[in-house]
């Protein structure tokens, strides 16, 4: 008699979240051309099929792997520091931190290339419209729309970060200099 074969069927969440994982992985490893349905389905040990079962495809899965991308970048800028000035600051230097671990995600992110969740993106540049309102309510930060100050803070730590991902910097700028400049700079223009 042969041995009994476990039925055990692996939940449908861990499987999504494997592929995910595994989807991460191999697009910072390997780039986004590498993130093929096989190629997920290998790294996170399924089978082919439950990419098309829980992603409807590579478009779906890229989706999603991008869609995870924007709510771990959330968690990762929603700083409380009390000061309302560190908070600003230390979300900035969180925001390039998450950019330089994950690159190929990160300019997936805010390419025209994915659809990620409208609400996962949505809740990162809100973490931002939280600091913003969290500094004007303590005076260290200019009365004003709080979406459109968060908006012009966005594009000064996109732009720096995005400059410093695609190497265009002269060999005699250093970047974590800069960008640390840049974020005081922003700091001391949007106060009141």
């Amino acid at each position: 008699m042969s041995p009994a074969r476990s039925t055990t069927r692996t939940p449908a969440t861990e499987v999504r979240s494997s592929l995910i994982t595994a989807g991460r992985r191999l697009l910072e490893r390997e780039g986004a051309a590498a993130l093929t349905v096989r190629a997920v389905a290998t790294e996170a040990g399924v089978a082919p099929m439950g990419v098309y079962n829980h992603f409807d495809g590579k478009v779906g899965l890229l989706n999603a792997v991008v869609t995870d991308g924007f709510t771990e970048f959330a968690r990762m800028i929603a700083v409380t520091d009390a000061d309302p000035t560190e908070r600003l600051l230390s979300s900035g230097r969180r925001y390039r931190e998450f950019a330089l671990a994950n690159p190929t995600l990160y300019q997936l992110m805010f390419s025209v290339e994915c659809e990620p969740d409208i609400d996962a993106a949505s809740d990162a540049f809100g973490e931002l419209v939280e600091i913003v309102r969290y500094g004007q309510a303590a005076g260290t930060i200019r009365v004003g729309d709080a979406a459109e100050i968060a908006a012009q803070v966005w594009a000064g730590v996109h732009g720096a970060v995005s400059l410093e991902l695609a190497s265009t910097y002269p060999p005699i700028v250093d970047a974590t200099r800069v960008y640390t400049e840049l974020l005081d700079l922003i700091a001391r223009g949007i106060r009141p």
